[in-house]
């Protein structure tokens, strides 16, 4: 009887151990409505979310992803209340707070024309006779607002890319592949109208982020990036970019 009272002692206890186990292994992460990178109306999640989940996995990780207004996200990762930060572009400043991963994406800004103009650049100054649209709110790069260029303001990248369509404008600043992601779904219309002009004004490479006050924070960095380095060896990673057209 006492043998048989141990055993059930010691399943119960191993199993309680198991939970607790993978309970550790759940992550909550932050992420903000920026489709098609991150997005609660995206089945997957967007891309960026579905690469972190995925790279997770294989280290033996469950992820789940919380989708909050970009500035509470990145407080809320920094802070500790989250387990990490989906979408981070490194700054000084988010250095002192965060570890950052090995990118898996790079977001291209740049410029969208229409098929039909003849507009090349080689330094944005060539791009002084032209007026380009650029989104109410959003930072720019240093790079650009340095070039002093004429531009018009609207209030989302759906607006600018019909701006630029209906001729208001010669050209549109947006990150291409969310000017992908319009031009294939809501504003499918447009997309024989309108193309990508190389080069990018600037890229910018997107990691997971997670607090250095994480009592787990190195260890965690470290799994995600074994779990990415498996992904770029079968091609996994390279496959769901291609399919997000970024």
């Amino acid at each position: 009887m006492a043998s048989w009272k141990y055993t059930l002692m010691l399943v119960v206890s191993l199993s309680f151990l198991a939970g607790a186990a993978r309970s550790a292994d759940t992550l909550t992460l932050a992420a903000s409505e920026y489709p098609p990178y991150m997005s609660s109306q995206m089945s997957n999640g967007g891309v960026a979310v579905a690469i972190v989940r995925e790279a997770f996995r294989r280290a033996g990780y469950s992820a789940k992803t919380i989708y909050l207004p970009w500035a509470r996200a990145v407080s809320e990762a920094r802070d500790g209340h989250l387990d990490g930060i989906v979408g981070l572009w490194t700054t000084p400043e988010r250095q002192r707070a965060f570890l950052f991963s090995q990118a898996f994406l790079d977001n291209h800004i740049g410029f969208f024309k229409r098929r039909d103009d003849a507009i090349r650049y080689r330094a944005l100054a060539d791009l002084k006779p032209y007026t380009i649209g650029i989104v109410r709110g959003y930072a720019n790069s240093e790079t650009f607002d340095a070039a002093r260029l004429k531009t018009d303001e609207t209030l989302s990248d759906a607006s600018n890319l019909a701006k630029l369509a209906a001729h208001h404008i010669d050209l549109a600043l947006i990150d291409r592949g969310v000017a992908n992601y319009l031009l294939d779904g809501s504003l499918a219309a447009l997309s024989p109208k309108l193309e990508w002009l190389p080069p990018a004004v600037v890229v910018y490479p997107m990691h997971l982020g997670i607090a250095k006050r994480q009592p787990q924070a190195e260890k965690r960095i470290q799994d995600f990036n074994r779990g990415l380095d498996a992904m770029r060896q079968d091609g996994t990673l390279d496959k769901m970019l291609k399919q997000a057209r970024i």
